[in-house]
């Protein structure tokens, strides 16, 4: 299917505001943390709630870059500008010597975003990974014989509003509208995750929809029982 750029556009925002009206969590008043880093994704993000909740006085947007070292801050602080949200700049925490299962940068910047949505009392933490990441986590999950699990913590909220929406369609949106910056890919911790995301995107290649179905069966198996119902976002985008 080819759409025009104004209908793909309404066709990415879709399926984030449909992501948004599943969580269930935008009824009343909140605070959202953004983690920005200046990438597509994570200006995109930050664009698409922005524009989402632009009528919302109840809903309050803020940002945080994690400084890792790649001089992405200068990036981040421009779109934060752009879209008129604070950002809270933080550096990467130094790597505990006493755990090494803690050593992980994807685990110290968790932790980051976890102590600056305390310190901000925000209660929904937004990351900006696609539908090509999430697909990979669940497969790994998979192949480690890992359980579904929730990571955030009593009274906080962790959401992926873009992780229904391929790479390749967020990157296209993000040049469309001239947000952020291609980054470098962040080198997986090992040869097996690499190997597997080879493999992944070769087979999602040879069978369109992979990513999708790895997707639906891991929500299906975080559904609560009975499921939830939707609530709505009141009106969104003008």
């Amino acid at each position: 299917m080819y759409l025009c750029r104004e209908h793909f556009q309404e066709d990415v925002q879709r399926k984030a505001r449909e992501y948004l009206r599943q969580t269930g969590l935008f009824s009343g008043a909140r605070r959202i943390m953004i983690e920005l880093d200046g990438g597509r994704n994570s200006s995109a993000l930050a664009y698409i709630l922005r524009n989402t909740f632009h009528r919302r006085r109840d809903i309050e947007l803020q940002a945080v870059v994690i400084d890792e070292g790649m001089d992405s801050y200068k990036e981040a602080a421009s779109m934060a500008e752009r879209l008129d949200i604070s950002l809270q700049h933080r550096k990467m925490p130094p790597a505990p010597e006493e755990k090494a299962s803690s050593t992980s940068p994807s685990f110290r910047k968790r932790k980051a975003l976890l102590s600056v949505a305390r310190e901000k009392d925000a209660g929904i933490i937004a990351t900006g990974e696609d539908l090509d990441d999430v697909a990979l986590e669940i497969f790994l999950a998979y192949l480690q014989g890992e359980c579904p699990r929730k990571t955030a913590e009593v009274g906080r909220h962790w959401i992926r509003p873009l992780q229904r929406i391929p790479k390749r369609e967020v990157r296209l949106y993000g040049l469309i509208l001239d947000l952020g910056s291609d980054c470098t890919p962040p080198s997986l911790p090992n040869q097996f995750h690499e190997q597997a995301r080879r493999q992944l995107f070769e087979f999602d290649s040879r069978h369109p929809g992979t990513n999708y179905s790895l997707l639906k069966g891991w929500e299906r198996l975080l559904m609560p029982e009975g499921g939830r119902r939707a609530k709505p976002l009141s009106k969104d985008m003008e």
